[in-house]
């Protein structure tokens, strides 16, 4: 309970502690006691408990643990609350994560068991369910309050008797945590004891994952003899692992894909286990520690009714003979919020290209941009009081920071509080969102502006940086790649602006400055050659003369200028140095150019895909154009969209395109002109080109019927063009 990691804090009604008694009563229809003297050490006392982490850590503060087991001969159950809309629904992904914990490795008498189960169940007896023996008892040891109660001689040739004393219409993922493979000997108790007697070699090691059907008569086998015993298919990809005890917490990622979004008579569910490291929060991916498997599901075994797509979701565990210590922290549930957090990396130095595995290497002093997507999915709760904390990378200084709800009203950025990069020597950034995703407000768009490293002696590698997101209803995480930044002796700033912006007839000149990596001072600063390329002219101008400290001034001449120019320059020495290549803009008499254009933009979501439709934008599209020229300028705006592809690679039956004022369509599989403007004042203008666009005009997307379930992406490129007619892009 002291080293819990960092989960959800939950409402105590969100689940329910299931009663054991009603259960018996309700499945035998009579009342049920049972004695204390039992054989089998059995209770109707639900040892579940939920209750609070105690570990000192404040960033675990208010963590929801459900303490499951924590002594010999107890069974305990918990599950979710359907009343408060917590479920799980087959027709749509969900995932469900969260922490376990098994106990310390050794305990006095040398063993520990027997484990927990993840269920899906739609039993009779609901929030209540438990395995019952045929006398109503709560079934501990090796069926982990799930499995049959193989206590019964009189049964032991009828694997189906055996079967009615599981949970029914269930399915159930066990984490077993002692392995039963005991033949019951004449005269002994007939205790269950032998469930695993086909699992691994013999030892203790052989601690595994599997999944299968707790209320079907072909997941037990009997031998057929007096007293005789069952064993348990535990299918053909059961994993064996040995360190599920051993005193540490372990990630659990659990997920549910229907075979369609009109077929739900199929789905896959996927377990991945040890996906995470318990202290940092670190997404682990080393296959040789994660364990991850999947499983074909036949949604007939639950019973439900055509108009019923909903099931209980929960654990179960218990003890024998020997104690463990059970406890449960989540960090999702399926029905409340998904959401994903996807990572990027973009060097603005290089007109924002984006930093790839194949693209993967930088200039030193880059000015460097990590964006953090974060895609609300549903379902019936809103992601709220998202506490961030993003790591710092080595090599790389924070300086700023915005986030954007692109489909919220109002949806230019919030600039992130300055006194959170106030720390320069800070390995973490931390920060609250200052707003929820719902349905109507799907995504957040957080980018952090920085440098690399200003001079590099050497390749020096930035690692992959984890950030996480810590909301009232979920907990994620994503990691960005790995980059370099590339070692260059000879490296070049400049401290003007992006834009540069001079008077009809003003020359220009660019401030510069040359530095040696790893030297204070260069006998060659009198001696360089700059390479500069003007609109699509390359010119070389000879021995530049910088100051002792590597300061220059690039001279650019008025009558070389266009209205709009783009300038890019590098500084080469006498030993073949070579500097990394700046660019800016130049404008003359007045600037055309983007302001503020929207990076995620989205349109109204479907339930279903069944007939054609045109669907509107979701919220107000922000693609702004700041026009300071004279009066009578001209420009336009151009955009061209891909393909929308969804994540299992399908394309959407349909398209994006344009719809006029008058209501006309035009397709932008090309570029395509969807905006026009001429200036009538000399004051500098912003518009947004979205502002004359209504729900039935503008970008819109054409959904054909048959398309899949899932979340469809691609491209829009925009171009501003400098007139009305002119092609070349602004």
């Amino acid at each position: 309970m002291s080293t819990a990691p960092k989960g959800l804090n939950w409402n105590n009604d969100a689940f329910v502690v299931a009663n054991f008694q009603a259960a018996a009563e309700k499945r035998l229809r009579r009342p049920v006691i049972v004695p204390s003297n039992n054989m089998f050490n059995s209770s109707m006392t639900n040892n579940a408990q939920i209750t609070q982490s105690t570990n000192p850590d404040p960033n675990t503060k208010g963590t929801s643990v459900i303490k499951m087991t924590n002594d010999k001969y107890q069974t305990g159950a918990v599950w979710s609350n359907m009343n408060s809309d917590n479920y799980f629904d087959i027709q749509h992904p969900q995932r469900a994560s969260m922490w376990l914990y098994f106990g310390p490795a050794t305990s006095s008498t040398g063993f520990v068991g027997d484990g927990m189960a993840f269920v899906l169940q739609n039993d009779k007896n609901k929030e209540n369910s438990i395995a019952l023996s045929a006398d109503g008892i709560p079934v501990n040891g090796q069926a982990l309050g799930v499995w049959g109660a193989d206590w019964d001689h009189e049964n032991q040739s009828f694997p189906d008797r055996l079967a009615k004393t599981a949970i029914q219409k269930s399915w159930a993922l066990e984490f077993d945590t002692f392995v039963n493979r005991y033949k019951p000997s004449i005269g002994g108790t007939g205790e269950g004891v032998s469930f695993d007697l086909n699992v691994g070699d013999g030892n203790n090691g052989d601690r595994h994952i599997a999944g299968n059907y707790p209320a079907l008569a072909t997941t037990y086998k009997s031998d057929g003899d007096y007293p005789g015993f069952f064993t348990m298919d535990h299918g053909k990809n059961y994993k064996l692992h040995s360190n599920l005890v051993d005193g540490k917490w372990h990630h659990v990622t659990i997920t549910w894909t229907p075979k369609s979004d009109t077929d739900h008579s199929q789905g896959t569910i996927t377990y991945a286990y040890n996906d995470k490291d318990p202290k940092s929060g670190i997404p682990i991916t080393d296959p040789n520690q994660v364990v991850q498997t999947s499983f074909n599901i036949d949604t007939k075994n639950f019973g439900l009714t055509e108009n019923n797509t909903k099931l209980y979701w929960g654990f179960t565990g218990s003890t024998g003979k020997y104690s463990e210590n059970n406890l449960l922290v989540f960090e999702s549930i399926p029905s409340f919020v998904d959401a994903e957090a996807v990572p990027a990396i973009y060097d603005d130095s290089q007109g924002g290209t984006e930093i790839t595995e194949s693209n993967n290497t930088v200039d030193p002093n880059s000015d460097i941009r990590y964006t953090y997507t974060l895609n609300y999915k549903g379902w019936t709760k809103n992601w709220d009081k998202i506490s961030t904390k993003v790591d710092v990378p080595d090599h790389i200084k924070f300086t700023s920071g915005t986030i954007t709800y692109p489909n919220s009203a109002g949806n230019k950025p919030h600039q992130i509080n300055p006194s959170v990069f106030s720390n320069s020597n800070a390995t973490k950034l931390n920060f609250l969102l200052p707003d929820k995703l719902t349905p109507e407000s799907r995504t957040a768009i957080i980018e952090l502006h920085g440098k690399t490293e200003k001079n590099a002696t050497e390749t020096l590698t930035v690692p992959a940086a984890h950030a996480s997101f810590e909301g009232d209803n979920l907990i994620t995480d994503a990691n960005t790649i790995p980059f370099k930044i590339r070692y260059r002796k000879l490296n070049l700033y400049s401290d003007s602006p992006n834009i540069i912006k001079v008077k009809e007839n003003e020359d220009v000149y660019i401030p510069a400055q040359v530095t040696y990596a790893g030297s204070n001072n260069n006998p060659y600063y009198q001696n360089l050659t700059v390479y500069q390329k003007l609109n699509n002219n390359s010119t070389e101008t000879q021995s530049i003369t910088a100051d002792l400290s590597g300061n220059f001034e690039l001279p650019i001449a008025s009558y070389s200028l266009d209205k709009i120019n783009t300038v890019s320059f590098y500084v080469k020495d006498q030993d073949g140095n070579t500097s990394n290549t700046i660019t800016r803009q130049i404008t003359v008499g007045g600037n055309l150019a983007f302001d503020y254009v929207q990076n995620i933009v989205s349109f109204k979501p479907i339930n279903g895909s069944f007939i054609d439709e045109i669907l509107p934008r979701l919220g107000k599209w922000q693609i702004n154009v700041v026009d300071s020229r004279e009066k009578g300028s001209q420009w336009s705006v151009q955009a061209k969209a891909s393909d929308l592809v969804s994540e299992d690679k399908n394309k959407l039956l349909g398209n994006l395109f344009y719809r006029d004022a008058n209501g006309k369509d035009h397709d932008i599989d090309k570029e395509f002109p969807v905006a026009t403007h001429v200036k009538d004042t000399d004051d500098t203008q912003v518009k947004n080109i979205a502002d004359t666009w209504t729900d039935n005009s503008g970008i819109l997307l054409s959904a054909k019927k048959g398309n899949k379930a899932g979340i469809y992406k691609g491209t829009i490129s925009w171009s501003l063009i400098d007139s009305l007619s002119n092609k070349n892009k602004a």
